[in-house]
């Protein structure tokens, strides 16, 4: 091309073979919109490259896994986290994409959802619980309030925790569906896949 840039690059060897892009070569790279924060960075790639944002799908999600929708089970916590937060937070698709059982669910909202979300909000339990459309899957810590009564006098201040029994069916239905009425299950009968 008229003006080819080769080089030699670090880890070539012995190779005296410079290396270089052809014309008809396309470099798509990806990231998550966090990744983004850096702002020099940041206005460097804009300058090079173009954005397509890639938006949740939801509708590539099953529509009955033991009963859960799932399309609107990630519709309804994109919705929320978009209003409380922003849109560039909402949860990709990918993360419920290989649920095919109960088990799978509660295994993707344990060590996925949630975690993702208590990053977002920066351990902020009101509003992750807010996101779930107050499910029971966030409850408030009772353990040690002796310890602490003189201090929620003053400040009100609540902690909270991911809860240990709530993650039957209706929990799941309830983060979409307020029609849905949310029952005391007992503790025997938790599955222990989700523990």
């Amino acid at each position: 091309a008229d003006v080819e840039i080769r080089v030699k690059l670090p880890y070539s060897g012995d190779s005296e073979e410079p290396f270089g892009v052809p014309q008809n070569l396309y470099s798509i790279g990806t990231m998550n919109t966090d990744d983004r924060s850096i702002a020099p960075i940041d206005t460097a790639l804009r300058r090079r490259f173009v954005f397509e944002e890639m938006a949740p799908k939801s509708d590539l999600l099953s529509e009955n896994i033991e009963g859960v929708n799932l399309q609107s089970l990630l519709e309804a916590i994109n919705t929320r986290i978009e209003y409380l937060y922003d849109r560039d937070h909402t949860i990709g698709h990918a993360y419920l994409i290989d649920v095919k059982t109960l088990p799978d669910l509660r295994f993707a909202f344990k060590n996925k959802i949630i975690p993702l979300l208590a990053e977002y909000f920066y351990e902020d339990w009101e509003n992750i619980d807010l996101v779930l459309n107050k499910n029971g899957m966030i409850e408030e810590e009772k353990s040690n309030s002796d310890y602490l009564k003189n201090l929620n006098e003053i400040n009100g201040k609540k902690i909270y925790k991911v809860s240990d029994k709530n993650w039957e069916v209706e929990n799941f239905q309830k983060i979409y569906d307020d029609s849905v009425i949310l029952t005391k299950k007992d503790d025997s009968k938790i599955d222990e896949e989700s523990k």
